[in-house]
C-alpha cells in the first residue's frame, strides 16, 4: 500500500557520482538507501528515477534550500559583474597605503602586499582608466605622503597600458610608484605640514632615499630588479641635475623618467595649495615643470586631455561642469553640468556634449565653483 507521507524524488536529486541528498523510500515507505549514498552508475539512477521516493517534508525543505542557494548564487555572480566604483576603490587603496608606507618593515608581508596593490590598480586602470583619473582628482585622503604614491600609481597604471606594457615590466612600474616614496612617507608629511623649507637633516633624508627606499624593498622581499632599479632612478633628471647619481638623458631608463614626470605632476597638482590640472599640465607642456623627454609630455597630454578626467570646468552654455571621459579631442572631453554658474546644483548631472559650440569649455574652474563634495560626484563614474 503507498505511504502517503512519501513524494516522489526530483531527477535532480539524482545525479550520478553524487551523494543522495535525502534517504530514499519504495513507494510503500521501505527504505531503499539512506542519505549520503552514491549514486554510482547511469542503470542504478534509471532504475531510482523511476522508483525512489522521499519524505514529503524532508523533500520539500530541501528544494526550497536548493532555491534559495540558486538565488544567493545568482546575486553572486551578478555581484561579480559589477565593477567596483573607482572613486571608492581609489580611496581604499589610499587608505590601504597608508598603512603598509608609514609603517614599512614593520607591516608583515610588506612586498606582497605592495604587489596586490599594484595589481589591483593595474586591474582598475585597465577597467576603468577614465574613472582611475578622475579618482587622482576626486578621493579625499588624510595622509599626502601615501595618497602621492597612490595617485602616482594610479596616473602609470594608465600610461602604461597605453603604451602596452607587458604584465611583468608594468607590475615592476606601478610597484615602483607605490613605493618610491616609502623612506620619507613621513617625512614628506611632515613638510607639507611645514612653513619653512627643508633643513639639513630633512635634505639628506630627501636626497637617500630612492637607496633607502630600495633597501627597505629589498628587506621586505622584493626581488623584481626593474622594480628597484625605478626606486633608484626616480629622481634622476635628463640634464644630470637629479639625484642621486646625477645620471643624464639615455643613463636613465624610460621608464624611470615617465614616473618622475608624472610624480612632478602629481606634486604640482596637489601642492598646499592646489592648482588646476590643466594649468599645470600646460606648464609641464611648456618646459616650465622641467626638462621631460617630448614623447613622454606628448603622451601625457595625449593620455590626459587638455582637461582630465575629474578636473573641473565653465562651458559656454554658462554651466559648470565635471569632466568625466576623455575624447577624441584632447579640448573636448566629455563632461557632467553640474549647475548654472549662479544657481543651485542640478538634482541629477546633465551630460554635455562640448564638440557642440554651444557647450564647449571656456576654462578650467576649481572644485569650489562646483559647489558639490566628491560623493555627490562618484556615481558618475559608476558601471
Amino acid at each position: 500500500m503507498p505511504d502517503s507521507t512519501k513524494v516522489k524524488l526530483p531527477t535532480s536529486f539524482l545525479r550520478i557520482g553524487g551523494q543522495l541528498p535525502v534517504d530514499v523510500y519504495a513507494k510503500n515507505g521501505l527504505l531503499l538507501l539512506k542519505k549520503g549514498h552514491y549514486v554510482l552508475t547511469p542503470e542504478q539512477r534509471e532504475r531510482l528515477v523511476s522508483i525512489a521516493h522521499g519524505d514529503s517534508e524532508e523533500v520539500a525543505a530541501r528544494l526550497e534550500r536548493e532555491q534559495l542557494e540558486r538565488a544567493a548564487q545568482r546575486e553572486k555572480e551578478a555581484a561579480a559583474q559589477v565593477q567596483p566604483n573607482p572613486i571608492m576603490e581609489l580611496g581604499f587603496q589610499t587608505r590601504r597605503a597608508e598603512g603598509l608606507l608609514l609603517h614599512g618593515l614593520a607591516v608583515p608581508g610588506l612586498a606582497g602586499r605592495l604587489a596586490d596593490m599594484a595589481a589591483s590598480l593595474i586591474r582598475l586602470a585597465s577597467k576603468q582608466p577614465d574613472g582611475v583619473l578622475a579618482s587622482v582628482l576626486l578621493t579625499p585622503y588624510r595622509d599626502i605622503g601615501s595618497a602621492h604614491s597612490v595617485h602616482v600609481a594610479a596616473i602609470m597604471a594608465v600610461l602604461g597600458r597605453r603604451l602596452g606594457m607587458e604584465e611583468a615590466r608594468l607590475q615592476a612600474v606601478v610597484g615602483a610608484a607605490l613605493s618610491m616614496n616609502l623612506a620619507i612617507t613621513g617625512l614628506l608629511n611632515q613638510l607639507s605640514r611645514q612653513q619653512t623649507p627643508p633643513d639639513a637633516a630633512q635634505r639628506d633624508d630627501l636626497y637617500a632615499h630612492p637607496i633607502v627606499g630600495s633597501a627597505i624593498l629589498r628587506e621586505a622581499g622584493v626581488v623584481d630588479e626593474h622594480w628597484h632599479l625605478l626606486v633608484q632612478t626616480h629622481q634622476e633628471q635628463r640634464g644630470g641635475d637629479g639625484y642621486p647619481q646625477g645620471l643624464r638623458d639615455e643613463e636613465i631608463h624610460p621608464d624611470a623618467a615617465l614616473l618622475h614626470m608624472v610624480d612632478v605632476l602629481c606634486s604640482c597638482i596637489h601642492q598646499p595649495q592646489p592648482a588646476l590640472p590643466a594649468l599645470v599640465i600646460g606648464s609641464l607642456y611648456r618646459g616650465e615643470l622641467g626638462d621631460f623627454d617630448p614623447q613622454h609630455a606628448a603622451l601625457l597630454i595625449k593620455e590626459l586631455g587638455v582637461y582630465p578626467p575629474g578636473s573641473f570646468v565653465k562651458l559656454a552654455s554658462n554651466e559648470i561642469g565635471v569632466v568625466t571621459h576623455r575624447s577624441d579631442r584632447a579640448n573636448a572631453p566629455r563632461v557632467a553640468a553640474l549647475r548654472k554658474l549662479d544657481g543651485a546644483p542640478y538634482a541629477d548631472a546633465l551630460l554635455r556634449d562640448t564638440r557642440q559650440n554651444a557647450y564647449r569649455v571656456l576654462e578650467a574652474v576649481p572644485l569650489a565653483a562646483a559647489t558639490v563634495k566628491p560623493a555627490y560626484l562618484a556615481k558618475l563614474w559608476q558601471k
